[in-house]
């Protein structure tokens, strides 16, 4: 094979020219001579010629007359392939794979120290000129980057140089080629671009950039250790804050809110504190406003919000509510993020937001941590970080404001099939109150904290034992004189009554009037607002004229809400019920205030319920009408807001059998009442009044599906039922529904069809299988199924409960211990 390819000098330029034979070529002059003779053909047969071209040429003794002195060894990575030129041997770099970078500047070897005192330095590099016997000199050869810039090979070899092997490790040496005048010819110039220079021996390693550097100098240097996180702010922090908490979010637009000339004393009194508390003879971080339902605390603290606000003191707020808005609120999950989301929108506070900014990036799963690492991460530790760098707080806000304490609602981890109690209200609101006297008790928080609460005994407990020393307690009592600011208040209602209704009269309604309905709010803001949305919905004159006819409550009564519980009952009785359900819209509002389930993440829109409740498009509007001074209805096309209800003291009146008398609703009436209506579902596929396109059914199916006693599979959900439905039961299409529960139900509705066809972007609301549970458990036992019925039934539904051809085993199977207690069930009832 080598013979076909003429001389060997041309077949061993060939084979350097070659990237793989060249690498392959490096590695075996690296070897012992025995290792390299034993490798396999071809490099054998190679490996014997290129060892006896060696020897012919090293029994000549000539040495490099052009060299007489030996260039240092230069490294280059032995995985690329040299470049040639023409005329040009190409240069060989071997790098033994034991060798490293350091030892390339010296040789420790004594054999080849000693073939250095018979011939001089022993190169590692074959590169000669063969033009006309000159050679470039090593300082005036170009970098070595040169020879590897791409250019082009030519088409014809030189005769390959004189090689010069090491006794200890076979190295390719340069020696110019032999020529008859090669003696005679002096040196001339030579611009060879390919020959390289000779490298500078590598540095040290070094941890500065100016190893060994002299004769320079380095002015007005600025080294930055700057902040690069992956995500902004907002992004880290909005998907944990409660937006509808903040006292001027959209959610509150029509909040209650102080009179400009009412409540004028205690709200003084409490920007007094905000403001110069620090100066009072036993400084209190905390503030604690109490007293009964409906007397206007969220009223207070809703204005005093906005007055500071205003005046710059503001730091943060939180709102609660349970009975309005988003689950969001009630709960106490984003209560840390949002109050450390709001110091950091303050302006005063931007050295905070940079190190919240950092904490939340370096430490992105806090927010699965309890409250108390929360607040450690979120707020002590950025302030604590503020304060070693600067130590004044001028122009820092002073206040966050806290309403609605008794308002949390336990936060639960849905699971059926797991037992377990209930996490209780109170506990989180007292967990609450341990974080922010915790915080009011750390040197590095700066703010002083307000909170609004009824006077609930864990609460009151709480702040009168543990936090006694901190907190300064005000009740709403008659040293406010609620009296005064509730005439104030009435006066200015009704002059605008007046201007809006055409009233010509200046002095209307008189001051008998007034004076009526201010002892009938017995110092509670609740009734003289909620006279004025009633007065408001009608003719004014005729409206406040039912009012004033009320019956005066007894004053022997042990009812302290005896005028609010007759304005209330006054108001529900004019509602539009069916005669054959007088207690109608009280079961709406019932179902609208705790049919839904707090493992939701929010409160299901306005047109829900109005498909949900409606036996006849329109019929909510109808029988709501007339006490939407009590709640809130938005019109049909307004597709995403909420029912309102305008004061918990309504819920907690249809709640309390005492106060509402024959209103009353028992419980098992309830959930009968909402088991009907589930039952009208799940008969016609939807709600009863059809729905125009498959995203309508989806949507309403994402709030159908968590409906409290579906989630929760209550066991008297479909078992309370009329006789007559349980005899309709056998209409509902139970393969669909097992389909549809199975699914992921997405937005655009495709998951209902048979097609599958998207007509929209998607949203994915994930599958339902407890729907499925209890479609098994509850329809079969309301039914008093035979078991063998119910084996064959499950049978149908397994085989029918399909999508595009693919059977849902993994979920249907986990039925199977369901399908197989039926009879257990049964035995039992």
């Amino acid at each position: 094979m080598l013979a076909d390819h003429g001389p060997l000098s041309s077949v061993v330029a060939s084979l350097f020219l070659h990237p793989h034979i060249w690498l392959s070529f490096t590695r075996l002059q690296a070897l012992p001579s025995s290792v390299a003779l034993n490798m396999p053909s071809p490099f054998r047969r190679l490996g014997r010629k290129i060892k006896s071209f060696f020897r012919r040429r090293s029994r000549d003794g000539r040495r490099n007359a052009d060299h007489p002195e030996a260039i240092d060894r230069v490294a280059t990575p032995s995985s690329a392939p040299p470049s040639t030129a023409a005329g040009l041997f190409p240069l060989v770099v071997v790098v033994p794979p034991t060798q490293s970078m350091g030892d390339l500047t010296e040789n420790n070897n004594p054999m080849e120290q000693q073939d250095a005192g018979r011939h001089g330095p022993s190169p590692s590099v074959a590169h000669p000129s063969l033009h006309s016997g000159s050679h470039q000199g090593p300082s005036e050869r170009p970098s070595f980057g040169a020879a590897t810039s791409g250019i082009p090979s030519q088409s014809s070899y030189a005769p390959a140089p004189d090689v010069l092997p090491s006794e200890s490790c076979p190295e390719l040496v340069p020696n110019p080629i032999a020529t008859p005048n090669a003696a005679q010819l002096p040196p001339t110039p030579h611009t060879d671009m390919l020959s390289p220079s000779p490298v500078p021996t590598p540095l040290a390693p070094s941890n500065s950039f100016f190893s060994k550097a002299r004769d320079f100098t380095v002015s007005n240097l600025n080294v930055h250790n700057s902040f690069a996180p992956s995500k902004t702010l907002f992004e880290y922090l909005n998907p944990h804050i409660a937006h509808g908490a903040a006292h001027d979010s959209d959610e509150r637009w029509n909040a209650p809110s102080c009179h400009e000339e009412t409540r004028v004393a205690i709200r003084e009194d409490i920007v007094s504190w905000i403001k110069h508390g620090e100066g009072d003879i036993e400084p209190k971080r905390m503030m604690w406003l109490s007293g009964p339902a409906g007397c206007g605390k969220s009223a207070i603290a809703g204005s005093v919000a906005e007055t500071c606000k205003e005046g710059g003191l503001l730091a943060a707020t939180f709102f609660f509510s349970s009975f309005s808005g988003p689950a969001e609120r009630s709960s106490k999950r984003g209560f840390i993020p949002t109050l450390a989301y709001h110091m950091s929108q303050n302006k005063a506070l931007s050295h905070f937001r940079s190190h919240l900014h950092e904490a939340v990036d370096l430490q992105p799963e806090i927010f699965r941590k309890n409250l108390k690492e929360q607040a450690k991460s979120l707020i002590l530790e950025p302030f604590r970080k503020v304060l070693d760098h600067q130590e004044s707080r001028v122009g820092w806000p002073k206040v966050i404001i806290i309403d609605g304490l008794d308002e949390i609602v336990a936060a639960q981890h849905h699971d059926p099939t797991e037992q377990q109690s209930p996490a209780a209200s109170e506990d989180d609101q007292v967990e609450i109150l341990h974080i922010l006297l915790t915080l009011s008790k750390d040197p590095s928080f700066p703010f002083r904290i307000f909170i609004a609460s009824r006077p609930e005994r864990n609460i009151s407990g709480f702040l009168s034992t543990n936090a006694s020393g901190t907190t300064v307690n005000l009740f709403l009592d008659a040293k406010y004189k609620p009296d005064a600011d509730i005439r104030r208040f009435l006066e200015s209602k009704f002059a605008h009554i007046r201007r809006d209704a055409g009233i010509s009269s200046p002095s209307w309604p008189g001051q008998p009037a007034l004076d009526r309905l201010v002892e009938m709010s017995s110092g509670q803001f609740i009734v003289p607002t909620t006279v004025i949305r009633w007065v408001e919905a009608g003719i004014p004159q005729l409206q406040l004229d039912e009012v004033l006819q009320l019956a005066q409550p007894n004053p022997a009564t042990k009812n302290p809400f005896a005028t609010l519980d007759a304005l209330y009952r006054h108001i529900l009785q004019r509602a539009h019920n069916p005669n054959d359900d007088p207690h109608l819209v009280v079961k709406w509002i019932e179902c609208i205030t705790s049919a839904t389930s707090p493992y939701r993440s929010g409160s299901p829109p306005a047109n829900f319920w109005r498909r949900f409740l409606e036996n006849v498009e329109g019929e909510l509007n109808y029988r709501l009408g007339p006490i939407t001074s009590l709640i809130s209805v938005p019109p049909p096309s307004d597709t995403s807001s909420l029912m309102t209800i305008y004061h918990k003291s309504l819920t907690d009146f249809l709640s309390s059998s005492r106060r509402c008398g024959d209103l009353y609703v028992e419980r098992a009436a309830h959930t009968s009442f909402i088991s009907e209506r589930i039952f009208v579902v799940l008969k016609n596929k939807g709600p009863i009044v059809p729905l125009p396109s498959l995203p309508d059914l989806a949507r309403f199916l994402h709030s159908f599906f968590c409906l409290d006693l579906l989630i929760g599979e209550s066991a008297e959900v479909l078992t309370s039922l009329s006789s007559h439905s349980k005899a309709e039961l056998t209409s509902c299409d139970v393969a669909w529904w097992t389909r549809a529960s199975l699914s992921n139900l997405l937005s655009d509705g495709s998951s209902l069809s048979q097609d599958g066809c998207h007509t929209e972007p998607l949203e994915d609301w994930g599958c339902h299988s407890w729907l499925v549970r209890l479609i098994y458990h509850r329809i079969h036992r309301a039914m008093e199924a035979k078991v063998q019925h119910d084996r064959h039934r499950a049978q149908s539904v397994m085989q029918h409960a399909c999508i595009g051809g693919q059977v849902f085993w993994p979920r249907l199977r986990s039925l199977g211990g369901v399908c197989m207690s039926w009879k257990r069930w049964d035995l039992m009832d």
